[in-house]
């Protein structure tokens, strides 16, 4: 019988979960703390995990990581509620296997669970150890200054805006060697094999998209905040993962639309390749990131 342990600290939601899962034939543990769903996790090694974000003692995020660097090999499933999309993606590629939004439909959260039990059962250990491959990649995280109010205001003009902004970014990450490895609503994940091209990258974006600008009609101009971190990723089943995703997400969030942002590692490996003048905005510590991560702008003038 396939184990499965939750991690969810509402208590309608975990009995609901428990319910569910039981009937369905699984052997179903339950936690309400991040700490002790951590430590029962690497106790008891069930097939897959339901993890909740917002939990007490430790945030389900760190927990995620922290069972990674622990070596557990299960699946991780996220529950999450819908304003949390950074946190979904962060969560991805911190080592969970897949996400499910709250409110959630039962049938999908079983397909969900069966889909991850029948690909754990592929591979091997050795089989997994093999696909792993490290590398050190920059990685440039974009999105949308205020879409979601820009679609609650005027659906047409927003959904309009979006595709020529999909337009615009797909076809300059192509252009300078990136890899767009996930779009999600209005955020772009990419990576390039050089950081300067990363650069050069975010800089042509904002100026396609300043002079998109000034010419589009005032509800069809829109501003992306870009943040780019270069790092160790581990590729593994055609997709990568590490904290380097984590930073550059962080850095993103903290950027001024317009602008693009980068860190410390970023202009180490582009100072004197490339002609610009960043400005440091010091040290920055950032949710979910041990160490402090110094970070510099670019402002483009619009």
């Amino acid at each position: 019988m396939n184990k499965i342990l939750i991690i969810e600290d509402d208590p309608a939601i975990q009995l609901g979960l428990n319910k569910l899962l039981s009937e369905a034939g699984f052997s179903v543990t339950s936690e309400s703390d991040g700490m002790n769903g951590m430590n029962t996790a690497l106790k008891e090694n069930p097939d897959i995990i339901l993890l909740d974000i917002g939990l007490p003692s430790l945030n389900g995020l760190d927990v995620c990581r922290k069972l990674r660097e622990e070596k557990y090999r299960g699946s991780i499933i996220i529950l999450t509620s819908k304003g949390e999309q950074v946190d979904k993606v962060v969560g991805l590629e911190l080592g969970a296997d897949d996400y499910i939004t709250k409110p959630f439909d039962s049938r999908e959260l079983l397909a969900r669970v069966r889909a991850q039990l029948r690909r754990n059962n592929l591979k091997t250990s050795e089989e997994l150890s093999r696909d792993r491959k490290r590398k050190l990649t920059a990685i440039m995280f974009t999105d949308i200054k205020g879409y979601s109010k820009a679609m609650h205001q005027d659906e047409s003009a927003a959904i309009k805006m979006l595709a020529k902004h999909n337009e615009i970014l797909n076809k300059i990450i192509l252009s300078f060697g990136g890899n767009i490895i996930e779009i999600i609503g209005d955020a772009f994940l990419a990576s390039f094999d050089s950081a300067v091209e990363s650069v050069k990258c975010g800089l042509s974006i904002q100026k396609e998209i300043v002079e998109h600008n000034s010419r589009a009609a005032k509800n069809e101009r829109f501003k992306v905040r870009i943040g780019i971190h270069l790092g160790d990723v581990v590729e593994f089943e055609g997709k990568i993962k590490g904290d380097t995703l984590n930073i550059a997400a962080r850095i993103q969030q903290a950027a001024r639309p317009g602008d693009v942002y980068f860190s410390e590692d970023v202009y180490s490996a582009v100072q004197n390749k490339i002609e610009i003048n960043p400005e440091s905005i010091g040290k920055c510590k950032f949710k979910n990131i041990k160490k402090i991560i110094s970070v510099y702008k670019i402002e483009c003038n619009d």
